[in-house]
């Protein structure tokens, strides 16, 4: 049993590398790669946790990018974490998603939201902000509590995950506040990831159309993350068979980011997660 998709508290997930490992040596995960969004600074740590639980480990990193006016995010496995090229792509992506940060909240404070762009990064210690950090930096503002748009994320409909449907109903590609990353086009970042010795496979391809996969793979890309918490067994089986049609790789990942910012989604509870996709993955890496 693996899982090749964990977040931490380096981008929006709610635990350490250290409590990440010892949840997943409790499972009885033989394989596990953190991706964190834009952000490595948890590989190292979770690398040294997961060898010492006696788990096999993936570098990894998930980058936000943007392909035909969809917001896709991007894997990259057994990439060069600690290399001087990593970090300076990595800077750069970080000085595009803050510009990204200010634009979201200049069209939030158009859509009648009462938000600061100083005080969401407060809220996110200078970090990127996710769902999370929204909700708490909008949560300073009283005035906030009488805008129904709002309060669906407290107590209506939107509050069972409000962390994520935030995100999904306004910051997403096609809703109201969103901005596009457009230094980040996703056939760049497939070249890029190449670059740093990574393979980078797309992140729950769940509605994205077939040919654009076709198209992303001609560029480059060399899998999919085919068993995943967005996928039912309809697109499981989709995604499935386009994969092994154009014979890329096949991923298991359940996008775990913790029990507060994703109640629905458990650590490695996707099917499919079997170790041999961990080990085609190593080897395709040349590792």
């Amino acid at each position: 049993m693996i899982d090749l998709h964990i977040h931490t508290v380096a981008s929006d997930g709610q635990h350490t590398p250290a409590e990440v490992a010892a949840m997943a040596r409790e499972l009885g995960l033989t394989a596990m790669a953190i991706a964190d969004h834009n952000s490595v600074e948890s590989v190292g740590p979770a690398a040294a946790a997961a060898a010492a639980a006696g788990m096999a480990f993936a570098p990894a990193v998930e980058l936000d990018t943007i392909f035909r006016g969809r917001d896709l995010h991007l894997l990259g496995y057994f990439i060069a974490y600690d290399a001087p090229a990593c970090a300076a792509y990595l800077a750069e992506i970080h000085r595009a998603k803050l510009e990204q940060t200010r634009q979201r909240v200049a069209r939030l404070q158009e859509l009648g939201f009462a938000l600061e762009f100083e005080e969401l990064m407060a809220v996110s210690e200078q970090r990127l902000p996710a769902g999370k950090q929204y909700i708490a930096a909008l949560k300073l503002h009283p005035e906030n509590f009488r805008n129904p748009d709002f309060m669906a994320f407290i107590d209506g409909p939107r509050s069972n995950s409000p962390y994520l449907n935030f995100y999904l109903d306004w910051l997403r590609a096609g809703r109201p506040a969103f901005v596009p990353l457009l230094s980040q086009p996703t056939e760049r970042a497939i070249r890029e990831l190449k670059a740093l010795a990574g393979v980078p496979i797309l992140a729950h391809p769940s509605d994205t159309p077939a040919p654009d996969v076709h198209d992303l793979i001609d560029a480059g890309l060399m899998g999919l993350e085919v068993y995943s918490s967005y996928h039912d067994a309809g697109l499981t089986a989709k995604f499935l068979a386009l994969a092994q049609d154009r014979r890329v790789l096949v991923t298991a990942g359940s996008d775990f980011h913790g029990a507060q910012v994703k109640p629905e989604v458990r650590l490695a509870g996707v099917p499919g997660n079997e170790h041999r996709l961990y080990e085609e993955l190593k080897a395709r890496a040349g590792r």
